[in-house]
């Protein structure tokens, strides 16, 4: 059994993340089928709301 967990990814000066979209629909489904799109808006999303200043 294959199993389906899309990531994404994202750097810059002072932050490196990695978020992992798990959801159970997702895990067992061909990864072709996966909607890529809606995971890197809800990683742009969560990048949004931690990203903070330093200092």
């Amino acid at each position: 059994m294959t199993n389906n967990i899309p990531m994404c990814a994202w750097g810059d000066p002072n932050t490196a993340a990695m978020i992992a979209v798990v959801r159970a629909e997702d895990v067992v489904k061909d990864a072709n089928s996966i909607d890529l799109n809606k995971v890197a808006e809800e990683t742009a999303k969560v990048r949004s709301e931690i990203r903070k200043p330093i200092g």
